[in-house]
């Protein structure tokens, strides 16, 4: 049985961010609203975080509590977080980022408005480097009042390329734009929906941990609103910058094969749990991946790009996805090289875009 002492629970997985936790922090101990707990997990940092919030009296303060664990990754942080959390809601909060002032009243006072099982809202995403520039992101308000509408109508937007993107295909520009950023910071969530059905972040996930998260809880949500508020400051520090050594080209193959094999898992709890195949709802990420990775492995050499692709072509569910999937839709510059792909010219079709390249043409599919 789940017994509520506060009304949200605020899980920040700290990790090295000594520089940041004073903005975060303020920006929730500035709301009107006051019914939470901030629950801070130290993921084993070595910065000054502890003394910092130490000096900053958090420590003082009892609706604070923070736990410190050696490192385990932002999954599990969050994982211990939700393990102690006494809300009837909980929020998860990355600490170099920061609410807006009355976002916590808002979202709450949706979420009793309909008992809903989450809440969903808007947020803008903040360059630093690019001296604060901004993009807003809000939802048109809605309410998804049933499990199966949720599991037809929401998911597909966060899980990957569907057919139906494939087939209803635009521009690159708009099918990628079609696509839901997944951050769990978008959501406030019922605590008993999560501990009832045992969800959890999956281990050592590092770059899908929140669509896994929230693919699993669409499984057993009943009910999600949706607000068109902007709350949330997503901050980027910097641009990363992709290079194509083979160290990198070997980490985007694996984080590919991890996001299939993930996929996979939660496939099988859609099948088992509610008879649903969720194949569809990602189909055109898997192909569209092995596109990606042909392009990046045609700047190193043959043999080690070709042993690379490999491992990823040879997986049951990419044979299947290039098999199964409908490019007809496709304009050609994107149809040929998945046709090809079909035909298993997978090779000739990475030896082609290293010539393309070696003379000089620019390669944008």
């Amino acid at each position: 049985m789940n017994t509520n002492k506060y009304a949200v629970s605020i899980i920040l997985p700290c990790y090295n961010v000594s520089q940041y936790i004073e903005r975060a922090i303020d920006s929730i101990l500035i709301q009107d609203f006051k019914d939470y707990e901030i629950i801070i997990i130290n993921d084993g940092s070595t910065d000054n975080l502890l003394q910092k919030c130490d000096d900053l009296g958090y420590t003082e303060k009892g609706y604070i509590k923070i736990l410190s664990f050696k490192n385990q990754g932002l999954s599990q942080a969050r994982n211990e977080g939700l393990k102690i959390a006494q809300g009837e809601y909980v929020y998860f909060f990355d600490p170099d980022d920061y609410i807006n002032q009355g976002m916590l009243s808002k979202v709450y006072l949706k979420a009793k408005e309909g008992n809903y099982d989450a809440v969903h809202f808007g947020f803008q995403t903040i360059y630093e480097d690019q001296g604060g520039i901004h993009y807003d992101k809000a939802e048109s308000p809605y309410v998804y009042q049933t499990n199966d509408e949720i599991i037809h109508n929401y998911l597909p937007r966060f899980l990957g390329i569907t057919q139906d993107n494939i087939n209803s295909f635009v521009d690159l520009n708009h099918l990628w734009s079609s696509k839901e950023f997944s951050g769990v910071w978008r959501f406030l969530y019922k605590r008993s929906v999560l501990i009832d059905n045992k969800i959890l972040f999956p281990k050592g996930i590092k770059l899908i941990e929140d669509k896994l998260f929230n693919a699993r809880f669409f499984c057993y949500a009943k009910t999600i609103a949706l607000m068109d508020d902007v709350l949330y400051n997503y901050v980027i520090k910097e641009k990363g910058l992709l290079t194509s050594s083979l160290n990198n080209v070997k980490g985007l193959v694996e984080d590919k094969i991890i996001g299939i094999e993930q996929r996979a898992i939660l496939r099988n709890l859609y099948l088992k749990e509610k008879n649903i195949d969720i194949f569809s709802y990602y189909i055109g990420t898997i192909v569209f991946s092995a596109l990606e990775l042909i392009m990046r492995l045609s700047d190193i050499s043959f043999f080690s790009s070709r042993k690379e692709l490999k491992r990823y072509m040879n997986m049951e569910d990419v044979r299947v996805g290039i098999k199964e999937i409908d490019v007809s839709h496709l304009p050609l510059k994107l149809r040929l090289p998945i046709v090809m792909l079909k035909y298993r010219l997978t090779y000739l079709l990475l030896g082609g875009m290293r010539v393309l390249k070696m003379i000089g043409l620019k390669v944008n599919i």
